[in-house]
């Protein structure tokens, strides 16, 4: 419990760093000393990777702009860095808005999950950073939508699902891992012949993990989750609906989420999956990640689609001079490809850029060119109020059209018009542009 609390607790690090630049403009910025703090929640074990980051930032930044001030200044104050893990992305926005009542700024660059921007955006407590250029190597996929035409976000950190097959199993089932929905029909059906039940699932735990699968499926047919009665979102119901039908998907389906597909993996529940990237680990910890063959997964009809999740980048707008100009510094390194190259390393994080997996070991890298492959395909849930009643929707879609069995089209009509209506109350345009 005491180690809980101090993994829940701010954790307050003084640490040195100096704002990038080779023009007047920045040495100006540094003549007197500028702290600024970077909130990011990340577990105890994760921080390290985080304040080895920062110190680099301070050594690369400081060395550099003390050579550029040697000739015009006596002396350089230093700028800090404080690194806060305490603040909640649902208790980012409060803070925020207490910030800017009070005149002056407590986080002058977050990390913030993409699901929790809608406050953020609609309050508008989120600087334009579009002047911010973003490296080209980063994949375009991992590009954050733009607000009313302004960039008010930068990637940092993604996350997404990948399969995971039972290498022997399939191959004593005579199959390959299916890249499509038609193979992945033909692959559960064999594997259910060889395992006498269905060993396939699908994360369709009530609440978020369903609507992420769910998500996944109505954009690979070429619908819109916002919608849900599109001809899309109706393919993929119906196909969805058939699989369970021909009891090609195991029942563990309706309690899979990221932590239960892990144990159904490991425990032979399931032999084929898709979950959360960070299963590898798990499994590498418990000597059984040669067991799986990890890759991208399956395509829809009309293309792949890979829900993102994971944080990006923001910087309050009340944020301003000096302390502006240290925290874009700041926001810059970390999407760099030594940031996030040690990301990769030390975190075992998913990359927004492909050139961050060079020092990748042997016996992960099957793993990240699953996780590379998937991001290239990244879709980002959109950032609207009602998102919380589409899960509900979607929820209430796989326990009538699965469970119960009822027409997928009179059921998507009926939470078509929920959503429609949340969003309404909302004050949300709809439907979605």
């Amino acid at each position: 419990m005491a180690r809980r609390r101090r993994a829940l607790a701010a954790l307050m690090l003084a640490v040195v760093a100096a704002a990038c630049g080779e023009g007047r403009a920045e040495l100006e910025a540094v003549r007197t000393a500028t702290a600024i703090t970077f909130s990011i929640a990340v577990p105890e074990e994760e921080r390290p990777a985080i304040q080895e980051l920062l110190s680099r930032f301070q050594e690369r930044t400081t060395e550099r702009v003390n050579l550029e001030l040697l000739s015009r200044f006596r002396s350089q104050p230093r700028s800090r860095v404080d690194l806060v893990t305490g603040v909640s992305a649902a208790d980012l926005a409060d803070r925020l808005r207490a910030d800017r009542r009070r005149g002056r700024a407590s986080i002058h660059l977050f990390a913030q999950d993409n699901l929790g921007l809608k406050p953020l955006v609609d309050q508008q407590l989120v600087a334009d950073v579009s002047h911010v250029a973003i490296p080209a190597p980063v994949m375009p996929s991992m590009i954050p939508a733009r607000f009313a035409g302004r960039r008010l976000f930068l990637p940092f950190r993604p996350n997404v699902r990948v399969a995971y097959a039972d290498r022997q199993r399939l191959r004593e089932a005579g199959v390959e891992p299916p890249r499509t929905v038609d193979e992945l029909r033909s692959v559960a059906a064999k594997l259910k012949q060889a395992a006498g039940r269905p060993v396939v699932t699908l994360s369709l735990a009530e609440g978020d993990p369903a609507a992420v699968t769910v998500s996944e499926w109505i954009v690979s047919y070429g619908g819109d989750p916002l919608v849900l009665n599109d001809e899309g979102s109706v393919r993929a119901f119906e196909d969805l609906q058939q699989l369970w039908r021909d009891g090609l998907l195991a029942r563990e389906s309706l309690f899979a989420k990221f932590d239960t597909e892990v144990d159904n993996l490991s425990g032979g529940r399931a032999w084929l999956a898709q979950n959360w990237s960070f299963t590898s680990a798990v499994l590498a910890s418990e000597g059984e990640l040669d067991r799986f063959r990890v890759y991208a997964g399956w395509r829809g009809p009309v293309r792949a689609a890979h829900v993102i999740g994971g944080d990006v980048l923001g910087i309050p707008a009340h944020v301003s001079g000096r302390q502006r100009q240290v925290a874009e510094a700041l926001a810059r390194f970390l999407m760099s490809r030594e940031a996030q190259e040690h990301l990769v390393q030390a975190n075992a994080w998913p990359s927004i850029r492909p050139d961050a997996y060079r020092k990748v070991p042997e016996e992960a890298r099957e793993t990240f060119a699953a996780i590379q492959e998937a991001l290239e395909d990244g879709w980002f849930r959109p950032v609207v109020s009602y998102w919380p009643e589409v899960t509900e929707a979607m929820s209430e879609a796989v326990d009538r059209i699965l469970l119960q069995g009822q027409p997928v089209r009179p059921v998507l009509d009926e939470v078509h018009v929920a959503v429609a209506r949340a969003a309404r109350r909302h004050g949300a345009t709809y439907p979605p542009p």
